[in-house]
């Protein structure tokens, strides 16, 4: 067990004199914020988030990355309110997260929600939309419209004790969207669910884009990342490493071209290629994996003189998958040992 650090907040011009206000574009904005545990026997202390420096744009969607630890729930529990940091500060459209008003424009989904599953669905959304500030007729016809946008409107009277794992979380996805935020912030929000909930909550989202709502989420599903984020932030052991649009991560390393070809096996590769070509026979054709895409025309025309005929010409993008886990190997933060409760 580890317990939480709280320091008294000074003001934040003085941590941060730039920081003084939040940005009219800023829908989330970090500055310093950081958050430390101390194991209460061996008054070790551990660094949850350290110095975070975010910033969120209005109407974008950003993917919070980072291995299992590596500060995402905890930043998102700061954000939201749920604990206290240690020392920094932190905005919401705004708002300083100091402030309840800070939640008032605010859909939040936890990585592990908690429902009253004596209710039924409609109930349980009504009862988000209450404490949210939506009215009793309005909450009820937002509730039933809710409740069938994310595939539960046919069996509205069930109760939750009955609901699956993966209707659950569709669940918590239309409370968090039931009083129409302007944020959403979204721990795991794919956990629990098949192909087809990944689907719909991938449309989800992208229809709240289209809508102007700003969408910060955790996950680990990287496929989904891609499709849907306009940036992506890669935290590693509570250090933000990383800021970027996906297409900026995916080309850093400069594009690879596969090309595959049908002839004779024997033909040798000229020696000056062999640091940016790799070769892979197989029974009935031959793959080059160019690494330089500078030489590419170069080598189709060495492979046309030697017999070759070429199949196929691929250009390889580095995936955000492999991004990631090179990231995370590099850190050595995917062998570290858990530093806490809480990821």
């Amino acid at each position: 067990m580890q317990f939480p650090i709280h320091r008294a907040s000074r003001r934040p011009e003085r941590d941060h004199p730039e920081a003084a206000a939040c940005g009219p574009d800023d829908a989330v904005r970090t500055c310093g914020l950081s958050k430390c545990y101390r194991n209460p026997w061996t008054l070790k202390v551990t660094k949850g988030v350290e110095s975070l420096d975010l910033t969120v744009q209005k109407g974008e969607v950003m993917g919070y990355l980072g291995p299992n630890g590596a500060g995402k729930t905890t930043t998102l529990k700061l954000l939201t309110g749920l604990i206290k940091p240690t020392a920094g500060q932190a905005w919401l459209l705004g708002e300083s997260i100091a402030r309840a008003e800070s939640r008032r424009r605010l859909g939040f989904l936890p990585e592990q929600p908690y429902f009253y599953d004596y209710l039924n669905g409609v109930e349980y959304l009504e009862l988000a939309a209450g404490l949210s500030g939506v009215g009793a007729h309005e909450a009820t016809r937002r509730s039933r419209h809710w409740l069938g946008r994310v595939g539960l409107g046919d069996r509205p009277q069930l109760r939750l004790r009955k609901y699956s794992k993966g209707m659950l979380q569709r669940l918590g996805l239309a409370a968090a969207l039931v009083h129409e935020p302007e944020l959403l912030i979204l721990d795991e929000p794919m956990s629990g669910l098949d192909p087809f909930g990944r689907r719909d909550v991938r449309e989800l989202i992208l229809e709240q884009r289209e809508r102007g709502v700003t969408v910060l989420f955790s996950s680990h599903i990287l496929p989904d990342v891609e499709m849907l984020c306009d940036r992506v932030a890669i935290v590693l052991a509570g250090r933000l490493t990383r800021v970027a649009t996906v297409a900026e991560l995916t080309h850093a390393g400069g594009d690879a071209v596969l090309v595959r070809c049908a002839g004779r096996a024997l033909v040798a590769l000229p020696p000056a290629w062999a640091q940016v070509v790799e070769r892979r026979d197989h029974r009935d054709e031959i793959e080059f994996n160019v690494l330089d895409a500078s030489i590419l025309d170069e080598l189709l025309g060495w492979a046309l003189r030697s017999g070759l005929r070429i199949l196929a010409v691929t250009p390889q993008r580095q995936s955000l998958e492999a991004l990631f886990m090179t990231a995370a190997a590099t850190s050595g933060d995917h062998a570290a040992e858990p530093r806490r409760r809480t990821a």
